[in-house]
């Protein structure tokens, strides 16, 4: 039998044990409900905001903000910052300024197809060539472009925008169909597999959500998302010209569009209006802080906005749920959402840009907190980095992520790594690249360069798997079955970064044009000071001399023009999208197909300079190892597409 004093004892330790994990649980719960729905004092928060934003309007060159934060289904605080209107002297208010939060647009088209799919009308796992059975789509491969593809950012089309993206001329703003029609990118890649931001495959989803209602996109947005939710300041039309054969934006609207800025030369310089309406559901929206705020609590409150449902609470919950990731442990996709973590918690939103706004919406449905902010000038994005992370630190702390023992060989994650989200068949290339670079610093640690900035990588629990030590935002380093390191996978899931070598690399590719040129301008002086003496004996090794030299220039003319073309972008950014190509750009690639010609010509007749017998033998080495270095600018101008006329 058992002692009785022993068992009373051990009765006691059991309750005691019992009592503890109890009190832990309830401490655990208690801190929990604090976390979820605890109030933000909103004198506090305004305090905060304005410090915040205030004081990186002037480091940042940002004429004007548009703030609107929400908690438990309450508005909390909607704000505007600086000017509309530089010239008029007009304000930004919350409630009456639009802005125009591009790519946010799309959040709106994603709802509409849930809508959709909620009412049995569309299916995500159907091939969307079945509903747009009049539209030609020329893709790569026979597999299926379904909607849940595009929501993802993976039906394999490459990215482009320079010359079409946006416009500032009204008469010139095409229909969606006829848009579509006319700017398809290349599939260069099986659908399904790795993702790459794609405007044009959110506009072909608002293409079937016209296709299905039967009404256009922009009465569609009204009707069912912007009039339920009681947005009326908000509008996915624009002041187009009557070739849209559409109403325009209202008047009453377009008076209260905030002025898109960009600072040239030490001021403020107006951009006016610019158009996204070819491609309006991947980014057109008009909207006010407050109007956003209003979208922001019906996604936060299961697809429901005071008596308006908007979703039901499982469609609305099944559009939050992660659907796609890159790898294990990675920010995935929800549908149409943008997964990250911030600041310890699981956060769902977009960013947005245009010309010269820049945008974010991030929603964080634990805390039931959304934020908005809207800039109207190209520096914005410096402006609106990191306010949701301080803010949520502020009133939701959490404890920072673990960190792991740093890898046994960092060394192997260190190269070139280029994002898919880029063009791939367009002379854009050239321009248009997305890089990353890994290093090793002096004290062995991983350092990222990307974007302009550098940020040390700090190891994470996890094969690959490391955060940035400024954001503790998660990277994760890929290999393939052999172990070799082949993908980078970066904060953001709209897009993977894939190892590239130096021949691949357009950073290499551009310093070696720029050897070249040097090279080329070093051969022609040489020639016309007149100290390659004596001419060839034979007329075929003459010509073959004149032709390399020919091609030489043509060179050197035809990078002239590109420059010529491309240098202005620098200062005006629109020009990349309104002007592109311009003429120069444009007169530079048709020179270079006559260099190219002429390079050709002069490998052709390579031989008979070999047997020249009238040339010393270093001659002869010079004469082939400029032919060799035209031959490569050949090659490297082809890898850059640059023999690709755009229309």
């Amino acid at each position: 039998m058992l002692d009785p004093a022993k068992g009373s004892d051990a009765r006691r330790h059991a309750i005691m044990t019992l009592m503890r994990g109890a009190l832990c649980g309830l401490l655990v719960w208690l801190w929990a409900g604090v976390a979820m729905g605890a109030a933000i004092d909103r004198q506090d928060l305004e305090a905060f905001v304005d410090g915040f934003v205030t004081a990186r309007m002037e480091a940042h060159r940002v004429a004007g903000v548009t703030v609107a934060v929400v908690k438990d289904d309450e508005l909390l605080l909607a704000k505007g910052f600086g000017s509309a209107d530089l010239e008029a002297g007009r304000p930004v208010v919350a409630d009456q300024t639009l802005f125009r939060p591009g790519s946010i647009s799309k959040l709106f088209t994603w709802t509409a197809v849930m809508q959709l799919v909620e009412q049995g009308r569309l299916d995500l796992d159907a091939d969307i060539r079945d509903i747009l059975t009049d539209f030609p789509l020329a893709t790569r491969y026979p597999a299926p472009i379904t909607l849940r593809q595009l929501m993802a950012h993976t039906p394999g089309f490459e990215d482009t925008a320079m010359g079409h993206l946006f416009e500032d001329d009204p008469d010139a703003v095409l229909a969606l169909r006829d848009y579509l029609r006319r700017h398809a990118p290349a599939q260069v890649r099986e659908p399904g597999t790795w993702p790459a931001y794609s405007n044009y495959g959110v506009a072909l989803a608002g293409l079937v959500v016209a296709e299905v209602s039967g009404m256009s996109w922009e009465a569609y947005a009204e009707r069912h998302l912007l009039a339920p939710l009681g947005m009326r300041d908000s509008t996915f039309r624009e002041p187009w010209g009557p070739q849209r054969k559409q109403a325009p934006m209202a008047p009453a609207l377009r008076e209260r569009v905030s002025e898109g800025y960009q600072w040239v030369e030490g001021a403020f310089r107006p951009g006016g209006f610019t158009f996204v309406g070819g491609i309006g559901p991947a980014g057109s929206l008009s909207t006010t802080a407050t109007d956003m705020a209003r979208f922001m609590r019906a996604h936060l409150n299961e697809g429901r906005l005071g008596d308006v449902q908007l979703l039901s609470p499982d469609t609305a919950r099944e559009m939050q749920r992660t659907h796609y990731r890159v790898a294990p442990g990675q920010p995935g996709m929800a549908h149409g959402f943008i997964e990250s973590e911030i600041a310890g918690y699981r956060a769902i939103g977009h960013g947005g840009g245009t010309v010269h706004f820049v945008s974010d919406l991030q929603l964080i449905p634990e805390l039931e907190l959304g934020v908005f902010i809207s800039t109207n000038s190209n520096g914005g994005q410096a402006l609106i980095r990191g306010l949701v992370e301080q803010l949520v630190r502020r009133y939701f702390p959490t404890e920072a992520p673990a960190a792991a023992t740093a890898p046994d060989d960092p060394a192997r994650y260190a190269g070139d790594y280029l994002s898919t989200r880029r063009p791939y068949t367009t002379v854009e290339a050239l321009l248009n690249h997305d890089m990353a670079s890994v290093h090793l610093d002096r004290d062995g640690r991983l350092v990222l360069s990307r974007r302009g900035r550098q940020v040390r990588l700090v190891p994470a629990p996890g094969e690959g798997h490391f955060r940035q030590a400024d954001s503790h935002e998660s990277l994760r380093f890929l290999a393939d079955d052999s172990g070799a390191v082949t993908h980078l996978a970066v904060p953001e899931p709209i897009m993977v970064m894939e190892r590239v070598g130096p021949l691949a690399n357009p950073r290499w590719r551009l310093a070696f044009l720029g050897l070249a040129g040097g090279v080329f301008v070093v051969t022609l002086v040489v020639a016309l000071v007149g100290r390659e003496r004596p001419p060839a004996h034979r007329a075929v090794v003459r010509w073959a001399a004149r032709l390399t030299l020919l091609a030489a220039g043509l060179w050197l003319v035809s990078m002239g023009l590109a420059l010529a073309g491309v240098l202005p972008i620098t200062q005006d950014v629109g020009l990349a999208f309104f002007d592109f190509p311009p003429p120069a750009f444009v007169a530079a690639q048709g020179v270079a197909m006559l260099a190219g010609a002429a390079s050709l010509g002069a490998l052709a007749l390579l031989v008979p300079v070999l047997g020249e017998e009238g040339w010393s033998r270093s001659r002869r080495l010079r004469h082939v190892g400029v032919v060799v270095l035209l031959v490569l600018t050949l090659l490297t101008v082809w890898q850059f597409n640059g023999f690709v006329l755009m229309a």
